[in-house]
Order: structure tokens, then sequence, then C-alpha cells
């Protein structure tokens, strides 16, 4: 019988490490560390797996540079393969490695997809001045023989690597980072964001890159909670509590251990849950990860909080105190409390991933990513029974990370400023665009780009003054107009060159990084449909205070800059009422701003980080690939 006939299976099963092959080599984790990931078949739009595997988004190619090994790629089709869940996890066979870092990559797109509301795509591959689209993220299990792992902006793709370990507590002689679960989810979300927002990879402040590395650890440790077997076991073994540093709160583990640490490479327990941390403590940090490890922190005790208060009344009506010593759990309790556990995690995570839409395009801080939480969740769920924002708006109080330009952290003041245009800017305003859902991510793609390219040349077009200055407030950049407001007379900018009734003009340039839709469904049958515009601008920046004042008159030939400072805004749309909602903007105008870029490059510019920080050299262009070195 063909096999056309039969029904298309709605899920590919295939197994992973739960965590990293050294779980495997301890008794109390050894059961739980083989998981299964479910991922939805491909449907008729979708080009088939082919071996590799290569997919709609992902292409894993296993060549090892330094060997100049090639190996066969798996092929995740074959009869046994299918009829087993894959391979069986392995750190000796090349074909498992490719079979890890695929299922876990995509499970994490997969999770991103359902938060966002629409199809992920990769960020553009630069080619002098010109963007070129970037079908598929390339995959390396074995680029690296060194402890590495890291996302390539220059080459797109994901770099894995390898090395030898002489730490006894590793598990293992070699030690693979393809083959942990947090290192793919951490390096595939670097991959994620930056097709989201590509900026946010630039110096800009102290929270640029800390930010980055942040939000990769933040979605790895919530990806914990969907390996049901190993939250039951945490449950089952600690009395179902998890504000104690175990498997389930580090990440890395056995990284970790090989690279010289006691444990795992970081952790989401600060010693200072259930205490008072240290709210000064966060302007004393500079590196990314340490930086960036206190906004974890704060995210995980938002998170410990929100499933405290979901269980309670399952461990009361158990006869168990809250916070007490660890007790045995009858296995029934233990799988209710799993569930909430997970839900918990879920919310959280589907929370953090969903602000990634309010943020602004460029120059990201901490405390806006607090506002973009509590800003979509508000859109989504107005009412808040459980308390998740305040639990997660409380978590960023007691570690310091507070906003600029709000009143209180009271939830509502916390929220972006409606649109206040005049006069009030509409989808209407925009030429006609497609804005229906397109199931399939080929032709969603092309979709896309034309919206942007529409938008971006609308943008360019000269309109009259009421209706330019509105777009102009909104979008934080200048059309046609100076610093002073006058045309024509700074450098500042970027200039293209456009023809009007009075002859050649020079006017700004405009980036329209992306035009969006996402479609979002509430827990009460909430349906939440936007559109969303992101534009930018650039302004060159200079060390030298004077010179930056100089070099802002026009001139033929400006001088080269020291660095680049962007302005811009993302505009959120309801596709419902078609007005806009909110624009989320940096100003391109914004001096201040400018100086604490300015102060923050000078600062680091001697050392090696800053390197990467200031925009120099090779680093510039993989500024992951430093920050990874030795710890990823």
């Amino acid at each position: 019988m063909p096999a056309e006939d039969y029904s298309r299976p709605a899920v590919r099963r295939l197994r992973v490490y739960a965590f990293d092959p050294q779980a495997s080599t301890k008794i109390d984790t050894a059961a739980i560390n083989v998981a299964t990931i479910e991922l939805p078949w491909e449907t008729e739009r979708e080009e088939k797996l082919k071996p590799g595997p290569v997919n709609d988004y992902l292409e894993v190619i296993d060549v090892d540079p330094v060997s100049g090994q090639f190996y066969d790629p798996v092929d995740l089709n074959h009869p046994y393969l299918l009829a087993q869940d894959g391979l069986a996890p392995s750190e000796g066979d090349p074909r498992f490695h490719q079979q890890m870092v695929f299922a876990v990559a995509m499970k994490t797109i997969r999770a991103f997809e359902r938060a966002l509301g629409r199809r992920m795509f990769w960020a553009p591959r630069k080619t002098g001045e010109v963007y070129q689209p970037v079908k598929r993220l390339r995959v390396y299990p074995h680029a690296l023989r060194e402890p590495n792992a890291y996302y390539s902006k220059q080459k797109v793709a994901l770099l894995f690597g390898y090395f030898r370990s002489t730490a006894a507590d590793a598990g293992a002689s070699w030690v693979f980072t393809a083959l942990s679960h947090d290192v793919v989810v951490h390096e595939t979300t670097h991959a994620i964001l930056d097709g989201l927002h590509r900026r946010y990879a630039e110096p800009t402040s102290i929270d640029s890159l800390a930010f980055h590395e942040a939000f990769a650890d933040i979605v790895a440790l919530l990806s914990h909670f969907t390996l049901t077997e190993a939250v039951e076991a945490e449950i089952a073994a600690n009395g179902g509590r998890f504000d104690q540093r175990t498997l389930m709160t580090g990440l890395a583990r056995q990284f970790g251990r090989a690279t010289g640490r006691s444990g795992a490479l970081r952790e989401a327990i600060d010693d200072k849950i259930g205490g008072e941390p240290d709210p000064k403590q966060l302007a004393s940090l500079s590196e990314p990860h340490a930086r960036g490890a206190v906004l974890v922190a704060a995210v995980f005790e938002a998170f410990l909080t929100i499933y405290q208060r979901r269980s309670a009344d399952l461990m009361r009506l158990a006869g168990h105190e809250s916070g007490g010593a660890v007790a045995t759990l009858h296995p029934d309790l233990v799988g209710r409390l799993s569930r909430e556990a997970t839900k918990s995690a879920d919310h959280v995570l589907r929370m953090c991933l969903r602000a990634l839409d309010y943020l602004p395009p460029v120059d990201v801080r901490f405390g806006e990513f607090l506002r973009a939480i509590v800003t979509a969740d508000t859109d989504l769920v107005p009412f808040d029974p459980f308390g998740y924002r305040i639990a997660l708006i409380e978590a960023f109080r007691r570690r310091g990370i507070v906003p600029d330009g709000c009143l209180s952290l009271a939830a509502d003041s916390l929220l972006w400023e409606g649109d206040s245009s005049e006069p009030p800017l509409t989808i209407a305003d925009l030429p006609a665009l497609n804005l229906d859902y397109i199931p399939s991510r080929k032709e969603a793609a092309a979709a896309a780009e034309n919206n942007r390219r529409i938008v971006q040349k609308w943008l360019m077009r000269r309109r009259g003054r009421a209706k330019e200055a509105a777009w102009q407030a909104a979008c934080g950049v200048l059309f046609g107009a100076g610093l002073d407001g006058q045309p024509d007379r700074h450098t500042v900018l970027d200039w293209s060159p456009e023809k009007g009734a009075e002859g050649p003009r020079r006017f700004p340039k405009v980036e329209v990084h992306s035009v969006r839709t996402t479609r979002r469904a509430g827990p009460d049958g909430q349906d939440v449909r936007q559109l969303v515009i992101e534009v930018t601008q650039r302004r060159r920046g200079f060390f030298d205070t004077k010179q930056q004042a100089d070099e802002e008159q026009y001139r033929e030939s400006p001088c080269a800059p020291d660095f680049t400072f962007r302005g811009g805004a993302t505009l959120i749309f309801d596709m419902f009422t078609g007005h806009l909602r909110y624009t989320v903007s940096k100003r391109i105008t914004d001096d201040r701003r400018l100086a604490v870029q300015r102060d923050f490059l000078l600062a680091r510019a001697a050392s090696t980080l800053g390197m990467a920080y200031s925009g120099a050299g090779a680093a510039a262009k993989e500024p992951f690939a430093m920050i990874h070195r030795g710890g990823v």
C-alpha cells in the first residue's frame, strides 16, 4: 500500500540527554537523564526532513575542522530509528550528537513560536551594506576543539566545541558541548534573539550583552521543567521544594566540572532566595555572565514564588508545612506538584518570551525588560489571580533592577505609555500590507520581507508636516531634519539622496528591521493580534565630545566615527482597532544616552573584553565567541 494511504504521524519522537552525559554516570540521576522530545511532524507546507538532519529551520553539518573528518549524517526517517524514537543516547556516536542538537534546538524554536504567535526567522547575513536573508541556521556539532560553544553572527550558525578534561568528576575524558541540553538551548536562544533584535549584541551599555546571556540562561533553566521525570524526581527527593542548589537549578553541570568548577557552570540560586539580596550588587558587576546572573536569579525567584503559591493548598491538604523539613511525599502528591511546577515554569517562560515584542529595538536595559513583561502579560491576561506580575516585580526590586522613568513599581506604573500622537497613527496610514496568517514558513518569510520593504519605502517618502511630525515623534528617528530641526545641516546620521521639487536633497536613512504580525491566545480565550514594526536609525559617535560637536555639522565627506549610536522604536498596533497601541522608543537625539554609551566604551577600551564591546577587530563581529570562551 502506498505511504500516502496512511495517516501522517502527529509527532516525531527523539531521545536526548535530559541534562548531559555526566548525569548518566550517577545512580541518583541516571534513571531520569534520558528524555524523549516530541516534535510536530512536518506538514505538507514544510520541506520533508532530510539526512543531516535538515529541515525548514536547521541544517546540521557535521565536520570536524581540526581532524578534517566528515561524519555521515543521521537519517531520522530510517524505519529502524522511527521505531525506537531515534538513536539511543551515546557519547561515542556522532550521529546521536546530530540528533541531539537538532531535537533540542527545534524544541526551543517551537517554544518561541508558541509564545510569540508566529514563525521564527534568522538574522540576515550582512555583506557590505546589503542584508541577505538566511533560510536555515547551520549547526556544527563538532566545530571547535576547545571548551567553547557559541552563536556566530558572521556565519549565522551554532558552533559547538569538544575538549579533553582531566577532571575526575566530569564523568568522561572528552566533553562534548553538543550533548549538554542547557548549552544547546542557550546557543539556540542567542540565534533566535539575534533574529528578533539583531542590534542587541552591539555595545550600548553595561546591560547589552549581559541581557543576551541572561535571557539565554533563563530559557535554558526554565526548559528543565519540561522534563517531567526529572521534575518528579526532584520533588520526591526534596519534599516539593526547589530552593536549594540541585540538578534542576544549575546550568551545564558537566561543562562546569570539566573546566575546573566545583559544580554547575552557572546557578539560578544566588543564596539570596528567602533572604534579602543586596540591591547595590548589580551596580558593581560588569562581566556579562555575572551581571546576567542577577537577572536570572530574579526570574527564578519569581518562578519559585508562583510555584509555592500554586502548590500551598496541596501541601496543606497533605499535612505538610510549607517551607518545613523535607518530607516523604505520596506519589500522587508528587505528580500533582510536578504539574504545578511545570505550569508555573511554562507560564513564566512565556511571559519572558512575549516580552521580546515589547522591547525597544536597540540599547535594551534590564528595567525595560521588566516593563515589557508586565505590559505584554497585562495585554493578554488583564486579571492576574496568582500574582505572577507582582512576583516578578518584587524579585526584580529585591535585586536593584528598577526601570528608569517610572513613578513607582506598581504594576500599572510599569506599563508602557499608550500612543499620544497627534494626529493619531493607525495601520490605515500605511500602504496595503499582507497581514494574513501564512502557515508556510517560506511564504511567511517572503511576505514579511515584502512588508518590511513597503514600510521602509513609505517611511522615506515625503509627507505632510502634521503626519511627518507624528511619525517622527513615534519612531524616535528623524525624517529630513537635523538635530536642531533644520534640514540638511547635520551629518550625525547616515544620509540618502532624494530628488524633490527644490532639487537634490539629503535625508537621514531610516532602517525598518522588521514588520511582523502576532496572534496570541490567552487562558480565557483572549485573542490578541498585533502588528509590530521596528524602526532604527544610526548616528555617528565620537569619543571626544568637542569632535562630536564639530562633526555634527554638514560636510560632504564626514570623518569616520569612533562608534555607532542608534535610536529607534518598536511600534505595536492593535490589528482589531488598527490603532497604534504602544511606542517603545530610544530617541536618536538623546545626548544623555549617547554620553552613557561613550563612557561605557571608554571605560572598557583597555580590556580584552572591551575590544569586543568597543567594536574593534574581529571580536566585534563575533562577540559571543570571546564571551563564551571557557564558559558558555
